[in-house]
């Protein structure tokens, strides 16, 4: 898996950072908790650059609100009970066919037959696509490019990409067609997401302008817009610890549990069910984003839930028994 951040931003490719990452991981796995600790602590005074790098991820979820005591110490506690960390190195059955077959449908979509680049499940991808123009595609994202003659197009077939577009003296503008408008930008940094229904745009950097039906919204830096084919424009204030998973996290404030399962969903093959008694469950943190076990796992110590694995391609989220 590769991946890179933009501006000013730490890339994921570079290996402190995903070392970073990897201790993270390690030490809300619950698994060997002294022993990472210590290791942790070698590794942090090993090089500045090594925390730095720590920090950045700490930085990330500076802003997360309310976050539950217990945790907010999950992440370097852990479960510790002995069942708790054999759940965490045990599997329990194989897939079913059926199963398998819908996940090898998910590796390979028909939009990622037809794009220029394209990334797995669980796989990002940073690519230069030309002077001043760089594309990161998120999870199980396909992107058709059309850059002959001068172009600067790209049609989202699918998924979700940042793009950190710089305009040069001649060049034209660049055109992101997402399915449900076509977008406009010269100097921007924004990400865009698109959906069966609609598409997610917010800007970071500069100003894009939304096309539709010969009309012309205009979104500036610090907005994000909802919109679909037809009906109206939803304006919101556009979060940047959303970018989180450029990092390899997620950065979760006061989410409902079953949309922060939904969203760990994205980056794995296979499916996790939360139980209906369970969904409307509130939480806050950072989170791994690529293992969806670990970071649901994180939440047991603070809410009353049970993470359980019925097979490789299955996990299940229920209520915890009192």
């Amino acid at each position: 898996m590769t991946s890179a951040g933009s501006r000013g931003r730490a890339a994921p490719a570079d290996p402190v950072v995903r070392q970073a990452i990897a201790w993270w991981a390690r030490l809300q796995s619950g698994v060997d908790i002294a022993a990472n600790r210590e290791a942790c602590r070698v590794w942090l005074a090993q090089d500045p650059v090594h925390r730095q790098a720590w920090e950045r991820l700490e930085a990330i979820g500076r802003d997360a609100r309310r976050v539950p005591a217990a945790l907010a110490h999950a992440a370097l506690e852990g479960p510790t009970s002995p069942g708790r960390r054999q759940a965490l190195r045990t599997s329990l059955s194989l897939a079913g066919v059926g199963l398998v077959a819908w996940a090898g449908y998910r590796h390979t979509p028909w939009q990622r037959l037809a794009a220029d680049l394209s990334t797995g499940v669980g796989e990002r991808r940073s690519v230069k696509l030309a002077d001043g123009l760089n594309v990161t595609l998120n999870s199980d994202s396909a992107l058709r490019l059309r850059l002959a003659d001068g172009a600067r197009g790209m049609h989202l077939l699918r998924g979700e990409i940042l793009v950190d577009a710089q305009s040069r003296p001649g060049a034209a503008a660049l055109r992101v067609d997402t399915g449900h408008g076509m977008l406009l930008a010269g100097n921007a940094r924004f990400d865009v997401r698109r959906t069966d229904s609609g598409a997610r745009l917010a800007v970071y950097e500069g100003s894009v302008s939304l096309l539709r039906d010969g009309q012309a919204a205009q979104a500036e830096a610090g907005e994000r817009l909802h919109y679909a084919a037809q009906g109206g424009i939803e304006r919101h204030a556009a979060d940047p610890d959303r970018l989180a998973w450029v990092d390899g996290l997620v950065v979760a404030k006061d989410w409902r549990l079953d949309y922060f399962a939904q969203y760990l969903a994205r980056q794995r093959v296979g499916m996790i069910r939360v139980d209906p008694a369970v969904a409307g469950l509130r939480l806050s943190g950072v989170f791994p984003l690529d293992d969806a076990e670990r970071a649901l796992k994180a939440l047991e110590p603070a809410l009353p839930i049970v993470v359980t694995r019925h097979t490789q391609y299955w996990l299940q989220v229920g209520p915890r028994e009192t």
